[in-house]
C-alpha cells in the first residue's frame, strides 16, 4: 500500500507542460530558506534529457536581494553547481544534460546542486561582508602593490579529488583567494586549498589568502591561524598598507 502513496508521502509529482509530454515540471518537497520550492523541470530531446530550473534560481535569489548583474556576481552559483556537472547557461538557466539511460544519475546531480544553493542561502544569514565589493578591493590593492604584475581573474585549479576550482585571482604567479571571517567562508577556503595542494601538479603553487579583518580584527587573526598551514595569510589591513592604500580601511 505504501508504494501507491509514495508520491504524496515524499511530496514528488510530475506535471506535463506540453501536449506531447516532452517537457514537464517536477514538484518536490525541497525548498529554499524562505520556503519557496526549488525549481525542477525536465525535457526530453531525442535520446537525451535535460533537467533545468528555467531561470528560477536566479529569479529567486534576485527576489531575496542578491545582486546578480554580471558574471562575477554569479560565479558563486557556478562554483556550487559545476563540481557535480550542472552548468549555468548564458540564458541564466542551471541545467544538466544526459543520455536518457543516465537520467537517474543526472537527476541526483541536479538535486545535489540545488541543495548546495539552498545551503549557501542559509549560510548567508549573518554574513555581513559584501564579498563582491571586497574581492574588487583586493584586486585594486594588488594592482597598486605591483602595477606591472599580471592579474588573472578566476583562474582554475584541479584538486586531487578531480574537482576543478575557480579561485579569485592569479597574481604574479600566486593563487589568491579573498575571504571574510565567517566560519563558512574559512571552512570553504580550507577545503578548496587542501584539495588543490594535494594534487601533484600544484605542489609548487604559492597561495595567498586575504582575510577582511576590518570588521573584526581579533576574529580574523584567529581564523587566519586555521589557514596558515595551507597558504600565506594576509590581513586586508596589511595589504592596504603595503599597497599604500591604508586610507581605504574602514
Amino acid at each position: 500500500m505504501i508504494c501507491s502513496q509514495i508520491s504524496s508521502l515524499i511530496g514528488i509529482s510530475c506535471h506535463p507542460l506540453t501536449d506531447d509530454g516532452d517537457v514537464a515540471m517536477i514538484d518536490t518537497s525541497f525548498a529554499f530558506e524562505d520556503g519557496a520550492g526549488i525549481p525542477v523541470y525536465v525535457e526530453k530531446v531525442g535520446e537525451h534529457v535535460r533537467f533545468f530550473d528555467d531561470g528560477g534560481v536566479i529569479l529567486h535569489l534576485r527576489g531575496r536581494g542578491v545582486n546578480l548583474d554580471d558574471n562575477r556576481k554569479t560565479r558563486f552559483i557556478k562554483s556550487l553547481a559545476e563540481p557535480v556537472g550542472v552548468t549555468l547557461s548564458d540564458m541564466g538557466e542551471l541545467e544538466i544534460w544526459a543520455n536518457a539511460k543516465d537520467s537517474p544519475s543526472a537527476f541526483a546531480k541536479y538535486i545535489s546542486a540545488m541543495l548546495a544553493l539552498v545551503r549557501w542561502e542559509h549560510d548567508q544569514i549573518g554574513v555581513g561582508t559584501d564579498m563582491t565589493l571586497f574581492i574588487g578591493e583586493v584586486a585594486f590593492c594588488l594592482r597598486a602593490l605591483k602595477p606591472g604584475a599580471e592579474l588573472i581573474e578566476e583562474p582554475e585549479y584541479r584538486g586531487i579529488s578531480g574537482h576543478v576550482y575557480k579561485l579569485d585571482f592569479n597574481f604574479d604567479g600566486s593563487a589568491v583567494i579573498a575571504i571574510s571571517t565567517h566560519p563558512n567562508s574559512v571552512s570553504s577556503a580550507a577545503k578548496k586549498l587542501l584539495d588543490i595542494r594535494g594534487a601533484e601538479e600544484n605542489s609548487g603553487l604559492k597561495v595567498l589568502v586575504v582575510i577582511d579583518d576590518r570588521p573584526d580584527e581579533e576574529g580574523a587573526k584567529n581564523e587566519g591561524r586555521i589557514l596558515d598551514s595551507v597558504a600565506n595569510v594576509w590581513m586586508m589591513s596589511r595589504l592596504e598598507k603595503q599597497a599604500g592604500l591604508a586610507r581605504l580601511a574602514h
